[in-house]
């Protein structure tokens, strides 16, 4: 496992392996990579999706938190209070825009804005 100070670089995000382990501030493990959040074509890095042992279900922590990247290790700015009381994660709502429909911005405005409320047309 590499760690901070070791011979091993640290690595971008899409390099993460499945099932890296995340460790909070302090060194104690918060859970391990199920999915990353992102976009790769853009290389838009936008959080981790965490497999929590201790705590029910998925787990999120935003990129912002992230302090450290190598293959199966995870380091984070997380005390082990916050760790223990992550947010559940729920996916995104994408909207797909269609640019070649209707006439302009204000027709995919018009779409988005009923897709957000959920009446289609």
């Amino acid at each position: 496992m590499s760690t901070p100070g070791s011979a091993d670089p640290q690595v971008a995000w899409i390099a993460v392996e499945q099932g890296a382990v995340v460790v909070a501030a302090d060194g104690s493990e918060v859970g391990t990579v199920k999915q990353i959040a992102g976009d790769e074509t853009r290389d838009i890095f936008d959080g981790l999706v965490l497999e929590c042992p201790h705590l029910h279900g998925d787990r999120y922590v935003a990129a912002e938190r992230v302090k450290g990247i190598w293959p199966r290790r995870i380091e984070t700015d997380l005390s082990a209070a916050e760790a223990g009381s992550l947010d559940p994660y729920t996916a995104p709502r994408t909207t797909e825009w269609r640019a070649d429909e209707g006439r302009g911005f204000g027709a995919r405005l018009r779409r988005a804005w009923q897709e957000l409320l959920g009446r289609r047309r």
